[in-house]
């Protein structure tokens, strides 16, 4: 298994990069933000990699943090979901693609390449409860630990995440604990004030 690579950079596009990596050349897939990235060709670059064999091929992909190639990887579990269009869902950038997956937007998972509706619907149940989501909501949307705590506790009760973030949108200003949350965020759930 090759996990990452250091070395010269050869040539790079929007999609690929040659490195040069004690005298043999790897050809790396990499998305359109990563390849603007990377320093100009002649550069020292490092890359984590995802080496994925084929029947058919031997496949090399670059990423320059860890939670992006976590991501990749987490996606190609998903059932439909190949090297490719995992990929392609990936140059919509590691922040939007976790949101959309952590709000749910069909629509706008649709939208990468090779993702239909029910390709975009099986992720948002596949990812459901992912740390991944977690970790982007902590740090990503200004959310409290307590608040991300919240949300799994009502994830886990089965309530969706439009619901949860509207229901702990609703909630007043104040400090509350995660326990006061959750029953507040409850209360708003189910009509009482």
């Amino acid at each position: 298994m090759i996990g990452s690579l250091r070395g010269r950079l050869v040539w790079k596009t929007a999609a690929h990069v040659v490195m040069e990596c004690g005298g043999v050349g790897y050809e790396v897939a990499v998305t359109p933000a990563v390849s603007e990235r990377l320093p100009e060709e002649g550069g020292e670059v490092f890359l984590l990699t995802e080496f994925i064999v084929r029947e058919d091929a031997q496949l090399l992909f670059g990423f320059l943090e860890g939670r992006e190639r976590e991501l990749f990887r987490r996606l190609l579990k998903v059932s439909g979901i190949g090297a490719k269009t995992a990929l392609g869902m990936m140059a919509l950038g590691v922040g939007e693609l976790l949101e959309a997956l952590g709000s749910e937007d069909v629509g706008r998972l649709s939208r990468a390449p090779g993702v239909g509706r029910k390709t975009a619907e099986r992720l948002i149940v596949e990812f459901r409860g992912s740390p991944l989501l977690l970790e982007s909501a902590v740090a990503g949307g200004g959310k409290t630990g307590e608040d991300a705590e919240a949300e799994q506790a009502l994830a886990a009760l089965g309530y969706r995440k439009k619901e949860i973030a509207d229901a702990l949108a609703s909630l007043p200003k104040e400090e509350m604990g995660v326990s006061e949350k959750v029953r507040a965020a409850l209360r708003a759930l189910s009509g009482r004030s």
